[in-house]
This record gives C-alpha cells, structure tokens and sequence, in this order.
C-alpha cells in the first residue's frame, strides 16, 4: 500500500528544517548547548525594527537569535524576546540519539547537569531525559542494533 499524499507533498516537503527554543538568558543558553552538545553556531542575529514590529504585533519588538548544528546535522535556533517573557511550561522535547547512552549520562552527570534518571532500558533503546538552563525537555536515546524507530511499518506484513 504507498503512502497516503500529503498536504505539503507537491511543494516539496523535505524534511524538519529546525527547532526553535525560546530561552531566558541567551549567553547561558549558548554556553549550554556549546559545552554539551558541540553546538557550532552558524548564524546570529538581532531581529527589531519595522518589520519585526509588524510580524509580532508589538511596538519596539528586539530579540537575538542564535541558529547552531549540533551533531553536523541538526540545527537549533536559541530565541531571547525583549518583548515577552519566556514560557514557563516547557512542552517541545528534542531528542539527540547517541552510541552510548549510559556513558553519555555519566558524561553529563560528570559535568554537573542534572538528569530526570539514570538511563532506562526500553525494549529497542535506553534512554534518560535532562533539561536545558530555560527548563526544555531533551532525551538523550540509543537505539538498539536491531530497532528500527525510523522506519514506516509495512502494513501487509
């Protein structure tokens, strides 16, 4: 059975271009994800003036935006608004797949980042959550050998 057409198909849907994380305090943010994630910056930006006002509605709308890969391939945009404060319930969750999940945790555990848990075994992956310094969910996850999270089930089978 081929997959169902999607909306977005004729236009070229390639695939998820980036996350975008709205943070506190951007130095921080930065720091952060550098020191932990290798994060290699590839573009900063200060976004303020007429159109900026116009697109968020508010009057002397400023924020500074840092786009950075992490692990070649990702990319992560770090947000700080003069105009609004940050959100308090943080609901996106990254998730970054590694070799070795516990070694990552006692990595990270090592450097003083608190962890949600000691890294679970599921039946096709192990894994452990952390949070940024602005509170954002991140998995850190190894699949097992034999998993396959990224491919669509055949139905026939």
């Amino acid at each position: 059975m081929p997959p169902t057409a999607c909306t977005l198909e004729a236009h070229g849907l390639a695939r998820m271009s980036h996350v975008s994380l709205e943070v506190a305090d951007l130095p921080r943010a930065l720091s952060f994800y550098r020191s932990h994630f290798g994060m290699q910056t590839v573009l900063e930006r200060e976004l303020a003036g007429p159109e900026f006002e116009a697109v968020t509605g508010v009057t002397g709308a400023r924020s500074s935006m840092v786009r950075g890969l992490i692990a070649s391939h990702s990319v992560v945009q770090l947000f700080w608004h003069s105009w609004r404060e940050p959100a308090r319930e943080k609901r996106t969750l990254m998730s970054f797949e590694v070799r070795d999940a516990v070694g990552a945790h006692a990595s990270l555990v090592a450097a003083g980042v608190a962890c949600q848990s000691e890294p679970v075994v599921f039946d096709n992956s192990t894994a452990f959550v952390l949070h940024d310094p602005d509170g954002h969910p991140i998995e850190i996850i190894e699949w097992r050998p034999d998993a396959s999270p990224y491919r669509v089930p055949d139905p026939s089978r």
